[in-house]
């Protein structure tokens, strides 16, 4: 049995002057437990369930912090497809959509969307969706809101794992991917002039690969502890601003969204099947698909300064 274990080496990395410190721990989590009101078994002809659960690292000063996120509370989207939750493909999607007021006399939007593998919609700074189901099967939804423009969209993107604190999954201990797709009936799709910040990055071993922004692109996709005991491999957190969401909120710093084909990110049928339902949008994340497992995101539509 491999021993679950947590050891503090470094207890903060300052990635560039002027930004907050991350907070690094090691180890795995040093408890687990279900999640919020994700999903914990599947009603559906679904094949495989996996419950999206949480953990507890503690940092150095002995702070507390749950990964790989604390979900939100919010409306689920309604099923495009969902085989855990209902029976596949729901046919009358548009049908059945709820209309989310965050502005009564606001224009209406409707969007369709996809997440590798969780994700909370907000706009204007408002939540929209959450996606009801965390980690696997995988789903797509839509979503229907009422909102003044111009319109600030932001998204709460993770890769969930089965090992929290190390960022893998499995019992091969892969390291994941993730991925996001959304397309609005404003004009508004994910893509490159979205800006994308990560906030949990998983596993490390060489501290230094990790560069302002913070930037993991040039972190290994399988780091030396990952072959030596993955249990041991490493984790930076950077705090969340609480105000993310919000349409003032300054993401100046951010990076530009990295956009990836689908071919990296999915085969599933809840994207797959529907390709034409989202445009010519285009899947985004930071710049490390596999080691940044919360990723904030954000974006404005076309009528926005």
């Amino acid at each position: 049995m491999r021993k679950a274990w947590l050891l503090l080496l470094v207890p903060t990395i300052a990635l560039t002057q002027g930004t907050d410190d991350g907070v690094m721990t090691q180890g795995l989590a040093v408890e687990t437990f279900s999640c919020g009101k994700l999903a914990r078994e599947c009603s559906g002809p679904a094949r495989r369930f996996i419950e999206a659960r949480c953990g507890i690292v503690i940092a150095a000063d002995g702070t507390r912090i749950q990964v790989p996120t604390v979900p939100a509370e919010g409306p689920d989207p309604t099923d495009l497809y969902n085989d855990c939750g209902g029976p596949g493909y729901n046919p009358s999607h548009l049908e059945d959509l709820q209309t989310v007021e965050i502005d009564a006399d606001g224009d209406e939007v409707t969007g369709f969307v996809f997440g590798d593998n969780y994700y909370e919609l907000y706009v204007n700074g408002q939540i929209v969706a959450r996606d009801p189901v965390g980690f696997v099967p995988f789903n797509s939804g839509v979503v229907r809101f009422n909102a003044e423009g111009p319109l600030t969209y932001a998204v709460k993107l993770v890769d969930w794992g089965t090992h929290l604190g190390v960022g893998m999954e499995y019992d091969r201990w892969n390291v994941g991917d993730g991925g996001f797709i959304a397309a609005f009936s404003d004009g508004t799709e994910t893509g490159a002039a979205w800006k994308c910040k990560a906030f949990y990055i998983s596993p490390l071993e060489d501290l230094s690969c990790v560069k302002p922004g913070p930037d993991t692109s040039g972190c290994p996709e399988r780091p030396a502890c990952v072959e030596r005991d993955p249990a041991s491999c490493r984790a930076l957190h950077l705090p969340v601003p609480e105000d993310w969401a919000e349409p003032g909120f300054d993401d100046s710093d951010w990076l530009p969204a990295t956009t990836y084909p689908a071919s990296a990110v999915t085969n599933q049928r809840a994207y797959s099947g529907y390709v034409e339902k989202f445009g010519s949008a285009e899947f985004i994340w930071s710049r490390n698909l596999d080691q940044d497992n919360l990723v904030l995101c954000r974006g404005r539509s076309a009528d926005a300064p």
